[in-house]
């Protein structure tokens, strides 16, 4: 049978394919983007409350004006983004929606659009799907991964109509420093580029300060929502938000036309993800993943193998020095560990692992480097 030709250029999510082989008994799950707690109770109530009181039906294609104003004054409070209203906010079915949005609304067949080698394999499918070609930006385990001259070099000789930065960062956790970030603003504005910042790790942060782009440049779409640092992935919610109004409605255009708008119930859950409470939890869950972070990274160094300390999110990447990480993860799984290969991320992930701790307790950790060590032996 003949299918339409786009279909060519997506390929399938490597994360949720390893996510799949995990399932098998007795494999600990490493791949998982997301940790093991609950969504927050004061959430859950203001959810059920929805329910009961009939808010089931559809909202406003951005999203219920209480939730858009709480994001509106967030970021306006925490990240130092002015010129932000509720009609500059977009809420959607989960930030990877927005982030396919962002892309349909600015990428013609043909642009280049620069992103950070290692990434988050999606940005490249949903870049390609689009019709747009990659250029990568290399970043070094060396370096940290954080953007050094190589890097700068690369988005210096591009010339992008959009530039993806995420800090922190998956697959390596890094956190990018304010000048980093400042730098990669300049040569946006100066080659009037796009800038996707995706933010979606920001309040896990174990070492240095989150800084938004969005704070100091126009063009700036900011990408967030609550699956992470709420434990929601499942609610599939998040939010867009640029100081330019008219990107914004361009991307609800589209999802006017796709998924109408966000569940409805979810959204009037995620107004108490503004309260203290809610805050309470994520701050408790950030200092747990820090503790299962300090420990894996511990247990790695034991194994002689390299690996950056991550200062957010929540994964490591370390190299085992393997011309074939694919083959190397398959391996894993055969012997009860089930971890992603790092080359989908980007050639600089070649010969790396993508190893999740957010939902692993310290006691699988802990039988999941012993596995390791077994196999890699």
């Amino acid at each position: 049978m003949e299918y339409a030709k786009r279909m060519t250029r997506i390929k399938e999510s490597t994360t949720f394919k390893y996510s799949a082989l995990a399932r098998k008994p007795g494999v600990i799950d490493l791949t998982i983007g997301r940790t093991n707690y609950d969504t927050p109770k004061a959430i859950k109530d203001a959810t059920k409350k929805a329910l009961d009181e009939g808010k089931v039906h559809y909202t406003p294609t951005k999203g219920i004006p209480e939730l858009r104003e709480r994001i509106a004054e967030k970021l306006i409070a925490v990240n130092g983004i002015e010129g932000i209203d509720k009609e500059k906010v977009l809420v959607s079915a989960g930030a990877k929606q927005l982030i396919f949005e962002a892309v349909l609304a600015t990428v013609n067949e043909g642009d280049t659009v620069a992103i950070p080698d290692p990434s988050w394999v999606s940005y490249e499918s949903i870049v390609e799907f689009a019709g747009g070609m990659v250029d990568w930006l290399p970043t070094y385990p060396e370096e940290g991964f954080i953007p050094g001259e190589r890097f700068f070099s690369a988005l210096e000789n591009s010339m992008p109509k959009l530039i993806f930065l995420n800090s922190p960062n998956n697959p390596t956790g890094a956190v990018y420093p304010k000048k980093v970030i400042k730098r990669i603003a300049d040569i946006a504005a100066r080659k009037n580029a796009w800038l996707v910042s995706d933010e979606i790790y920001e309040e896990l942060i174990y070492e240095g300060e989150h800084f938004s782009a969005g704070s100091i440049y126009d063009k700036c779409i900011v990408v967030n929502g609550y699956s992470k640092n709420l434990s929601m992935t499942g609610w599939r919610l998040g939010y867009a938000a640029c100081r330019d109004k008219e990107i914004i409605d361009k991307m609800n255009m589209i999802q006017e036309q796709s998924v109408s708008c966000a569940t409805s119930f979810a959204q009037y859950g995620a107004v108490a993800a503004y309260g203290k409470d809610a805050g309470k939890e994520t701050a408790t869950m950030r200092e747990d993943l820090r503790k299962r972070r300090d420990y894996l990274i511990g247990r790695l160094e034991d194994l002689d193998v390299v690996c950056v300390k991550p200062s957010g999110a929540f994964y490591a990447f370390p190299s085992f020095k393997e011309d074939d990480d694919i083959k190397l993860a398959d391996k894993l799984i055969e012997n009860g560990v089930a971890t992603v290969p790092g080359s989908p991320f980007g050639s600089k992930g070649k010969g790396c692992l993508r190893l999740s701790y957010g939902a692993s307790k310290i006691e699988e950790l802990e039988e999941a480097v012993k596995r390791i060590e077994r196999t890699i032996q």
